[in-house]
């Protein structure tokens, strides 16, 4: 393996091994709101929990990506929302030697799998402090998630006519 390096090396050729380096760490934003705290009725139990994931990606200079994902939980007791948190947890990533096809995997799947045991706590924090009780959030399979969009942005440009998936085309 070093000789096949130094190799490429002597002919000029690009030796960089992958790498994803976390610079920082930090929180973004957050938010609590318990509009329906109030009208909840107790002897009705736990509210239900929904949680949401959603992923903004910013490019700073040659490798250097801002990856915010935001995890949202919404508690609902019948009709009444008995509380809101929303959590941006933000990590500055140096990702180095990545193929064109490997980026997306890489911002997508391991970036998030850094973030979110942070927002996780984050999030945990927020709703204990508001007075309920938090059932343990679950781990993501960001992988999956991932595969799953792939799969469906493939299908969608499967179905679509000639020239309309993709990139516009000039006319």
């Amino acid at each position: 393996m070093a000789e096949e390096q130094l190799d490429a090396a002597a002919n000029g050729q690009d030796t960089q091994q992958p790498s994803m380096t976390l610079q920082h760490v930090f929180l973004k934003d957050c938010s609590f709101e318990a509009p329906g705290a109030l009208g909840l009725d107790q002897s009705e139990g736990q509210p239900d929990m929904n949680m949401n994931l959603s992923q903004r990606v910013n490019q700073h200079g040659e490798g250097r990506y801002e990856v915010v994902l935001t995890v949202t939980v919404t508690a609902k007791q019948g009709e009444t929302t008995a509380f809101i948190a929303e959590v941006h947890y933000g990590g500055i990533f140096l990702l180095q030697g990545f193929s064109e096809q490997q980026l997306p995997y890489v911002i997508n799947v391991h970036c998030p799998n850094v973030l979110y045991p942070y927002a996780r706590s984050q999030i945990a924090n927020l709703i204990a402090a508001g007075g309920f009780f938090t059932p343990p959030l679950q781990p993501i399979n960001f992988e999956a998630i991932f595969a799953q969009r792939v799969a469906e942005q493939q299908q969608q440009a499967g179905a679509a006519p000639d020239g309309a998936a993709g990139e516009p085309t000039a006319q």
